[in-house]
């Protein structure tokens, strides 16, 4: 692999602001940055790369973690012709905090030729700390505590594709929590939360899912619907026994120009001793963003969000969001104390192959939640 396959996108973002000066000649240096950023991941036109290797610089500030700072390394290629075959994609993210907090997350998502097989697999390994608010739809912002914990975490899913743009297969599921610790005298240890002082768990299930997307970067228009069970069980390995459910709807209409609305219902439902990190939760850079993850869990959570997906110049966008979404201890419940989120957000097309982007979104919810979420590839 060349070197010259690494690039850095905050590197080129940098160049592009520091080359808007007013006047026409502002636009001709940003173009001339861009073709020859484009140049260095895609290769000439008469000779374009087939696969490209990237670094993304990740950077963030959270009370609980303070300055974080880390990359994303991935590599994108392709199993089988670009007109019948989806780009596959190996990533690693790490990142480090300044209170020494370590984590590390490698997955991998490859189509084989002309899609016949789909295989999905992550690995997470988390010392981290976290906010933990209790269990309810009503939880006060008063009853904030913080914990630490390590995590190891491993998902796999085999999915083959039956008939056109349908895919079926099994899935599994494992995860260890442990070395809790709360701060001394916290009631939370001896809440009789299921899992609070740490949990071993193994699932296995089923997964379905309809896609027919033209772009799984970045849908202008199709729809994907996948239906997904997991049955944890006892055994040498797990603790737990219960049940996972989740449903996943998203449509893409395009709209005026290069301009798209895409649209996500989303539900995670739970039944049996859940563990409390296995809950439903509001709140990530997926979903009802601007929700601290964790902020309201319980056992089961549901969402829907629509984004205005428009493009602004060339490679730049932006977008603007809002939703509903809300967990409850009975899914007949779930349509009391719905809570809003909505935010706006700005994208940088950094492969234009695959249209992958680069984003920045800011959130927001009720009582002055808010978030701020610097990654890659749009949210749905």
């Amino acid at each position: 692999m060349k070197q010259n396959k690494l690039h850095c996108i905050a590197f080129l973002l940098f160049l592009l602001c520091n080359s808007a000066y007013n006047g026409v000649s502002a636009q001709g240096k940003i173009q001339q940055l861009l073709n020859r950023y484009y140049k260095l991941v895609e290769g000439d036109s008469a000779k374009p790369k087939k696969s490209v290797l990237f670094v993304l610089p990740l950077w963030d500030v959270t009370p609980e973690t303070g300055i974080k700072l880390g990359f994303s390394l991935g590599y994108i290629f392709r199993m089988g012709p670009a007109e019948t075959t989806r780009p596959s994609l190996l990533r690693l993210n790490s990142s480090y905090t300044q209170n020494r907090q370590f984590n590390i997350r490698p997955s991998v998502d490859i189509f084989f030729k002309e899609n016949t097989y789909n295989l999905k697999a992550q690995y997470v390994y988390n010392d981290f700390n976290e906010y933990y608010w209790g269990i309810g739809p009503l939880t006060l912002a008063t009853a904030k505590e913080a914990y630490d914990f390590q995590q190891h975490k491993i998902n796999l899913r085999f999915t083959k594709q039956v008939v056109k743009n349908v895919y079926a297969g099994a899935q599994l599921a494992y995860e260890r929590l442990n070395h809790i610790h709360f701060k001394e005298g916290s009631p939370s240890p001896t809440s009789g939360v299921e899992g609070i002082n740490g949990y071993n768990i193994l699932g296995a299930g089923f997964c379905f899912a309809y896609d027919n997307r033209n772009n799984i970067y970045y849908p202008s228009k199709g729809a994907y619907l996948e239906l997904s069970n997991y049955f944890y069980f006892p055994s040498g390995l797990s603790q737990q026994k219960f049940q996972n459910s989740t449903l996943d709807m998203r449509k893409f209409f395009p709209l005026w120009k290069e301009n798209i609305l895409a649209i996500q219902g989303f539900s995670s439902l739970n039944f049996g001793n859940v563990p409390y990190r296995q809950m439903g939760v509001m709140g990530n850079e997926m979903i009802m963003r601007g929700y601290y993850n964790g902020r309201f869990r319980d056992q089961h959570f549901a969402a829907l969000q629509a984004e205005l997906r428009k493009t602004i110049w060339g490679p730049i966008g932006m977008v603007f969001f809002g939703g509903f979404g809300n967990v409850a201890m009975q899914a007949s419940n779930l349509l009391q104390q719905v809570k809003p989120n909505y935010g706006f957000g700005f994208r940088f097309n950094a492969l234009r192959k695959e249209h992958i982007n680069v984003r920045m979104d800011f959130g927001f919810g009720e009582n002055k939640i808010k978030g701020f979420y610097f990654t890659m590839s749009d949210a749905f």
